[in-house]
């Protein structure tokens, strides 16, 4: 309860549309980048592994980096400002892109999947922090769906591009382009105003001096243990990203197995990101309206059933419509639980528990190449999807039990005389 008041209590004191579009164009680039980047990301590494289940082991390293470095990073963008870890996030990927493009050695390319998810973390978790900064109250589904459809907007464009340069000329050439375009929205991400700066100069000044306090993570940890919607929220972010993992690693190998062409592999990953395109910022106004707890619930219910014969289809047709009706499940999930913690979360603490969500989404992407990865080496790669079944079942099992028994919580509340 004193956390949901404090996180209600007063929102951003001026709608900033202007932002908002800045912000979101920013990272329509970034994702455009991504998108490139995992298309061809697996046929990379499987160049130096050989084996799928090997690129699935690997992968994961990335994700355990960026789980590492989330909280204290969310925590330190509370402090800093948003801005300033999000231009060294920028330089950082665009260096460890280029020498993902040099690079011809299996050590070294360890190194760099360390280095990407340490430079990738910072990135996502200023990103919610900056658009729950800015989200009035009421209105924090809608303005984080904008920023989610921009966003995968990218990832719609970017998969086709990247499939495009690695048929056209080479599977490294969208490292080089991915690196010369993240240097280049570093012009837009210099526009951007700091609101969280501004707001909190005296946490700046002091984090300068003191840095990141033991303390001060605690807190946040303790805090964010008690309340019991938080947890399974985060639960379901977890189940998200290992879905969201499994696909990115294997959905390439999968359809490469099944004969399909860098081309329509980008194609496939596209069409993945077309309904958060689509329907995002209507669902997002509709989860404000109508409550954002019920949406979510009928998001894994769709991901659910569609995703399970996914690995055992052939036609192109049949794979693009059921990867375009799993991701209108996920698009009714993933914008709605980051505006529910908005709704929940104090402002002032909102890069901290952008921070946790990261490193539930980092959690859950490192699991998800891993167990993956077991499943392809016990059955095939026809089964490389079944372990994000067994998850979103479980995760929508507790999101009922835990919904209902917040239900009855409140009802059950004595009344209190005015």
């Amino acid at each position: 309860m004193f956390m949901s008041t404090l996180g209600s209590e007063r929102g951003p004191e001026v709608q900033r549309p202007g932002q908002l579009l800045l912000f979101s164009t920013i990272f329509f680039l970034f994702s455009v980048f991504i998108g490139a980047i995992i298309t061809v990301h697996p046929l990379y590494l499987n160049q130096f592994l050989e084996k799928a289940e090997l690129v699935g082991l690997v992968a994961a390293i990335s994700s355990l980096a960026g789980m590492a470095f989330s909280i204290p990073t969310g925590v330190l963008s509370d402090k800093l400002g948003r801005k300033r870890l999000l231009i060294a996030s920028f330089i950082l990927l665009s260096f460890v892109l280029l020498v993902f493009f040099l690079n011809t050695s299996l050590y070294a390319l360890i190194v760099l999947q360390i280095a990407f998810g340490f430079a990738m973390a910072p990135a996502w978790i200023v990103s919610e922090a900056f658009i729950k900064d800015i989200s009035p109250i009421g209105r924090r589904g809608e303005f984080r769906s904008v920023f989610g459809t921009f966003a995968n907007a990218g990832m719609f464009v970017g998969p086709v591009i990247g499939g495009l340069l690695a048929d056209r000329f080479e599977i490294r050439t969208p490292y080089l382009f991915s690196a010369i375009l993240l240097l280049a929205s570093l012009l837009l991400v210099f526009k951007l105003k700091d609101y969280n700066n501004r707001d909190n100069s005296d946490s700046t000044r002091n984090a300068k001096s003191n840095g990141i306090r033991r303390a001060d993570l605690l807190a946040v940890l303790k805090e964010f243990r008690q309340h019991r919607e938080l947890n399974v929220l985060a639960l379901c972010t977890v189940s998200l990203f290992f879905w969201y993992s499994a696909r990115w690693v294997f959905g390439p190998l999968f359809l490469h197995h099944l004969g399909y062409s860098p081309f329509v592999i980008g194609v496939w990953i596209g069409i993945s990101a077309a309904p958060f395109l689509l329907f995002q910022i209507p669902l997002g106004k509709i989860g404000d309206k109508s409550g954002k707890t019920k949406l979510i619930c009928l998001g894994f219910v769709i991901s659910t059933i569609f995703i399970i014969p996914l690995g055992f289809l052939t036609s192109l047709s049949s794979l693009l419509v059921t990867i375009f009706v799993i991701s209108l499940g996920t698009t009714l999930v993933e914008p709605l639980i980051e505006a529910r913690v908005t709704d929940i979360a104090p402002r002032e603490r909102y890069g901290a528990y952008s921070g946790i969500l990261e490193f539930a989404k980092t959690t859950g992407s490192l699991l998800g190449p891993v167990s993956s990865a077991l499943f392809v080496y016990l059955f095939g790669i026809s089964y490389s999807f079944i372990p994000s079944v067994i998850l979103f079942i479980l995760t929508l099992a507790l999101f009922l039990y835990t919904r209902q028994s917040l239900c009855k919580a409140s009802t059950s509340l004595p009344m209190r005389t005015p």
